[in-house]
């Protein structure tokens, strides 16, 4: 808004200048003289001449303090309130003029008008325009708040988290300098700070490590220090918000909490956190990395980061994914009104649309998503639901996490109804995006592949809780032939494949799948167990903030957590690789049990896979002709019913001596024989119907052997049905079991569930008992179980053994429960020895990866030390935090080398990327030599010695106390199935 132009007055060429001087006292003292036309001249000369050498004697950076201040946009909470505004010094100088009458007085009248204090104008914005106007004024400040910014950090040294070095009279002398309370950890204070930067107020004081509430004329500011502490606080516990924290800021320094500190606070963390993904993107940009895709590209070193020479592995890449609604955000709405039929209507959104950019490239947008939601998905999905042949997905119908019609109304409060995320097997978070007022739909994992596919290529295996129903979905799609093109597989995860049918689990249980390895594709719900404390802090968030948070959460988890876990605090390279050992120490006790149970050699174990599969393929659907011949039999059934009831029905009732004078009875069994003739008929109308079909030309009796085979393949469908209803109970029950066991499970949801459980181990009993029954009335008699059987089982293929109701399985080799151990250690010996052979090659990757990393950093900092000292000082804190974590994997990951059975290579190899490996190439060999960062490397090296070398004793020790604890685990879990 500009502002309004003076009023502009004449002044005569002769008149009484009437002039006053504030004195000590309440009066003003007033003096008059009339000039003339050249004494008027005079004075103005006399009154520029002063103010040219009041600004000569200003320094250079005053003098650019006052040009920022000058340039400021125009801003309407700066302008002044009155509508003729007139400034007196212009007047004294000559620039404006004022009619001045004969009795004099008006410029004193002016001056009394400007001195004295006048009533503010109303301000009529409403709070959306104010929050825009903010969020335009910092935008505009942005650029030089960053310098400012990096100014500081680098001024700062090596930690860029304390704040500014006082500085001495001599700097501050000649300086302008702007009154702000500043909130620190221990202190909030009242300070004048310098204005040493050109880019104006907000400028100056990032300047001096604070950060402003306001883009023009802040009030109140906070160290970068305190902003920062929060950041890392909230990061590590996400369940602290700003409030709590600004209460407990007041605390420290005694003082009461202001209504407004913790929306000043938020909107000065929002800044910083701007700053911080402003410089980020510079330093991205100094390191040749601001490509689309780059950190896509690179999430992963042990998964990205590929050497020439490497053996070619089933899949390049393994990533899950999964959908989480915990991250849920209520749209604020109007109050909604009520429609013709009387019910409430939904209002519409009443918040702000807000345009600021989170930055980083984990988030897939919504337009790329929304690709995916048009009819053709659901249509293709509801076309081959009605397809027949359903071999290829036997779990098809089984799941419906894609029904997206079952929980529409539960979406009506939400806009955001949680995130659909996908991540590389180590945990580094490779996509993201929102789940939109719908559930699991599926256009996300649509959309998730797609950008899987173009930055990876091929032999990726996406590891998905209904991975069997979305390669339906896959295949139909229009990037159906893409990912088959790039040999896209589509998995189950370890922990969700057990609640598959067996049939479904030959095709996609990560034990049965050649090249998985040990890795269970649950990486995706480990991630939901730690975000979802973040739920309290996003459900009342604006979409902006909730965005937010979750990128910050996901930045701060790849770079602080997952890199670090990849052999240092979660160890998941090396305590992979000892697992794996371990298993393959298992290879001469599976040749004994191999022995014993008479298996000639390995290769059997597939034929029995293809066996049982070729088996249950063929109990998945009923033949028609026995589909419509029991259906005809009931008819039958029926109708031999209806015949009965309808010839008891007309039966004639004699009249007696005894009976005559009763109630008449002859209207109602007039009706019921109506009836039954009715009933009769129509069940006769579905058996000729029936006879058509079957093109029976001599009806069934129940003397005859269609009739009898009929019966049987009934009773078996009875057996079948009681046998299902008892799996999906105990399959239930024991993942009850298992959420009671968790360590986060709380103590009223592990009563809730143990009550739950109460209840449902009678219907358990229940269905138990009618399982018994139906076994009891098979021909032959089926098993019959007992209670303490059924608690036992483990595996829902336990239960399938038990659906074959044409001939007895149990009988065949794989059918057997020993040979079936036998079968399933065997695959897990080869799943170890893919882990270790895709460790090996993951494990060099990521030395070579530190090497050359390292390498190119220093590179890249040499490169523009002379050109921008500022980034290169950025890049100079980057490589010291790589250091020091690198540091700790070169220890780890040597002892891993020392390990019996290790077969892997710990020499660095060449990276296909040219550019890195130019870079690194120009270094020569990796260089360590940083001042005060190798000091801090050497002291955690040195104090983790101790705990090294007892590590070692505890991994060479392999007491016989050990030993005999091991075999009695091992034999728990073979009972309870788990190996």
């Amino acid at each position: 808004m500009s502002r309004r132009a003076p009023k502009l007055h004449r002044i005569p060429a002769s008149r009484t200048l009437r002039t006053f001087s504030p004195s000590s006292t309440s009066n003003t003292k007033t003096s008059s003289k009339t000039l003339g036309t050249k004494a008027l001249e005079l004075y103005r000369r006399k009154i520029k001449q002063a103010i040219d050498n009041r600004l000569q004697r200003l320094e250079d950076k005053e003098r650019e303090v006052i040009n920022a201040i000058r340039d400021m946009p125009d801003y309407e909470g700066l302008n002044n309130d009155g509508d003729d505004f007139v400034d007196p010094g212009r007047i004294l100088n000559g620039t404006e003029a004022i009619d001045i009458s004969h009795a004099g007085g008006e410029f004193q009248e002016l001056m009394e008008q400007d001195l004295s204090p006048r009533k503010r104008r109303e301000d009529r914005r409403a709070r959306k325009h104010r929050i825009l106007q903010r969020n335009e004024g910092f935008r505009l400040q942005s650029a030089s708040m960053v310098d400012a910014y990096l100014e500081w950090t680098e001024s700062l040294g090596i930690s860029g988290r304390a704040i500014a070095v006082p500085l001495t009279p001599e700097e501050v002398k000649g300086t302008g300098t702007y009154p702000l309370r500043v909130v620190d950890t221990y202190e909030i204070s009242d300070v004048h700070v310098p204005l040493l930067h050109p880019g104006g107020i907000p400028a100056s004081l990032v300047l001096r490590g604070i950060v402003p509430a306001a883009p023009y004329s802040p009030r109140i500011g906070f160290t970068i220090r305190v902003l920062e502490l929060y950041r890392m606080t909230h990061l590590h516990c996400p369940h602290l918000a700003i409030q709590p924290f600004v209460k407990s800021l007041c605390g420290l320094d005694g003082s009461p909490l202001p209504s407004n500190l913790a929306n000043q606070f938020s909107i000065a963390y929002d800044q910083y956190l701007s700053m911080r993904e402003e410089v980020e993107l510079r330093v991205q940009a100094a390191l040749l990395r601001d490509s689309p895709m780059w950190r896509l590209k690179h999430a992963c070193p042990a998964c990205t980061y590929k050497l020439e020479g490497e053996e070619q592995l089933v899949f390049d890449m393994l990533v899950t994914m999964d959908g989480n609604d915990s991250l849920k955000r209520i749209l604020r709405r109007k109050a909604g009104g009520v429609d013709e039929d009387g019910e409430e209507e939904v209002g519409a959104s009443k918040e702000l649309k807000d345009d600021r950019d989170i930055g980083g490239d984990y988030y897939l947008s919504r337009e790329r998503v929304d690709r995916w939601a048009k009819g053709r998905v659901q249509e293709m999905l509801s076309d081959h639901d009605n397809e027949e042949d359903e071999g290829s997905n036997p779990c098809e119908g089984r799941w419906k996490n894609m029904a997206n019609e079952l929980t529409a109304r539960m979406w009506g409060i939400f806009d955001e109804t949680g995130i659909f995320l996908a991540l590389c097997r180590h945990g580094f978070v490779l996509v993201v995006a929102d789940m939109v007022q719908s559930g699991e739909l599926a256009k996300y994992p649509l959309a998730v592949v797609e950008a899987l596919l173009e930055a990876f290529g091929v032999r990726i295996g996406g590891g998905y809780d209904i991975g069997c129903r979305f390669k339906t979905t896959l295949d139909q799609s229009p990037l159906g032939p893409l990912a088959r093109k790039k040999l896209y597989k589509a998995l189950v995860g370890s922990f969700h494949g057990h609640a598959h049918n067996r049939l479904c689990q030959l095709s996609h249980l990560a034990r049965y799948v050649e090249g998985l390895g040990l890795e269970d594709l649950e990486g995706c719900e480990r991630f939901f167990s730690k975000s979802n404390a973040l739920a309290a802090s996003t459900r009342y968030a604006s979409t902006f903030h909730r965005k937010q948070k979750i990128n910050e959460y996901m930045q701060h988890s790849d770079k602080m957590d997952t890199y670090p876990a990849l052999s240092v605090a979660g160890t998941f390279l090396v305590n992979n690789y000892k697992q794996a050992i371990a298993i393959v120490k298992g290879q001469p006790a599976l040749e004994k049990q191999m022995v014993d149970q008479n298996i000639a050699n390995a290769g059997i174990f597939k034929q029995w896979l293809e066996e049982e599969r070729s088996y249950l393929a063929g109990l998945q659907r009923e033949p028609l002709q026995e589909t419509l011949e029991m259906e005809y039999y009931q008819k039958l059934v029926n109708l031999e019913a209806s015949r009965k009831s309808f010839e008891k029905a007309s039966t004639w009732s004699m009249l007696t001596p005894e009976t005559f004078g009763a109630r008449d009875y002859t209207q109602s069994r007039e009706t019921a024989r109506r009836h039954a003739l009715e009933n009769m008929e129509k069940d006769l109308t579905v058996v000729q119907e029936l006879e058509k079909r079957l093109k029976i030309t001599t009806r069934w009796s129940s003397t005859g052997d269609d009739w009898a085979r009929a019966a049987e393949m009934v009773a078996k469908r009875r057996y079948q049905r009681c046998l299902d209803t008892l799996e999906a109970l105990v399959v239930s029950r024991m993942f009850e079991l298992s959420k009671m066991n968790l360590s986060q499970t709380g103590y009223k949801l592990r009563k809730h569930i143990a009550a739950a459980l109460k209840t449902r181990s009678q219907a358990v009993r229940t269905a138990l008992d009618n399982y018994n029954a139906a076994a009891a009335a098979f021909s032959p008699p089926r098993a019959i179980l007992s209670w303490d059987v059924v608690v036992e089982y483990a595996f829902l293929a336990d239960f399938d053994l038990l659906a074959d109701t044409r001939e007895d399985v149990r009988e065949r080799p794989w059918a057997k429960p020993a040979a079936r151990l036998v079968m399933d250690e065997h695959f897990k010996i080869q799943r170890a020895h893919e882990e270790i052979d895709r460790l090996n090659i993951e494990l060099r990757r990521f030395i070579t990866y530190m090497k050359d990393e390292e390498a190119f950093l220093k590179t890249r900092q040499d490169a523009i030390l002379e050109s921008d000292p500022r980034i290169a000082h950025q890049i100079w804190m980057q490589r010291r935090r790589l250091l020091l974590v690198n540091e700790q994997h070169r220890r780890r990951i040597s002892k891993l080398g020392k390990l019996n059975g290790f077969t892997g290579c710990l020499i660095p190899g060449t990276c296909i990327e040219t550019v890195m490996t130019t870079a690194a190439s120009t270094t020569g060999s990796t260089n360590m030599e940083v001042d005060e960062p190798t000091a801090a490397v050497t002291r955690l090296s040195d104090s983790g010695d101790s705990e090294d070398s007892e590590d070692s004793e505890e991994e060479i020790e392999d007491s016989e106390q050990e030993k005999a604890l091991a075999e009695r685990v091992h034999s728990i879990l073979q009972i309870t199935g788990d190996i």
